[in-house]
């Protein structure tokens, strides 16, 4: 695992979670009254290291469950390291563009940017069990609680007319996902781990998808 500053993870019920983990643990709880423990762990960390912007981190959980934001204070150049101010502006409005997508069009994003992936690096996705690195670019960057199941069903209905039927997915393709990644990284980001055979297509898709949220109009 590459080195990360102690400040991107945050004590939770003894264990330290990263942050955008510990969001998306909150978006899933159910409701405010579950999420709460997890924004007093956000608003704890913030309180000990200084970090002003997790907030609007705790902000962003109270306004998915229609609960009243905290005030928040002007925030000072001093307040976030340049790595956070960018994690907590662009990454978090696509996060937060993508939760409140309805699954059609999460569905309509995979599809087009599986296209587009394939229209410009006809060459990076060439095997079925790159069916991996997808996913994890969804549930590790999007959606923390994405099952493989549900990703399945998923990329199913979203895989391009003229997609090659040799690179199709099938279901079979995570039963050697523990022989393809290290034990040791289990528990990491795919952008963490040690050894990820799909970097450069995680890396790539990553970049495809912040282009079509940002840039597109993904409900096209």
């Amino acid at each position: 695992m590459r080195k990360e500053q102690e400040s991107e993870y945050i004590w939770h019920d003894g264990v330290r979670i990263r942050e955008d983990q510990l969001v998306n643990m909150a978006m899933s709880a159910g409701s405010y009254a579950l999420a709460e423990h997890y924004v007093c762990s956000l608003l704890a960390h913030g309180c000990a290291h200084g970090l002003v912007y997790l907030i609007n981190k705790a902000n962003e959980i109270r306004e998915y469950y229609q609960v009243r934001k905290y005030p928040v204070p002007n925030m000072d150049e001093d307040s976030a390291k340049p790595s956070t101010k960018y994690r907590s502006s662009v990454e978090d409005q696509i996060r937060k563009k993508y939760r409140f997508m309805t699954s059609d069009e999460r569905t309509s994003l995979l599809r087009a940017c599986l296209d587009e992936l394939r229209a410009n690096y006809p060459k990076l996705f060439r095997f079925k069990n790159q069916w991996q690195g997808i996913y994890f670019v969804i549930h590790d960057r999007l959606d923390a609680s994405l099952t493989q199941c549900d990703f399945l069903g998923m990329a199913k209905k979203a895989t391009p007319s003229g997609w090659p039927a040799r690179i199709a997915i099938s279901g079979n393709e995570f039963k050697n996902l523990r022989r393809d990644f290290k034990i040791e990284d289990d528990d990491e980001m795919y952008y963490e781990m040690d050894y990820n055979p799909h970097r450069t297509l995680c890396d790539t898709f990553w970049e495809v998808i912040k282009e079509w949220i940002c840039g597109k109009n993904v409900e096209d």
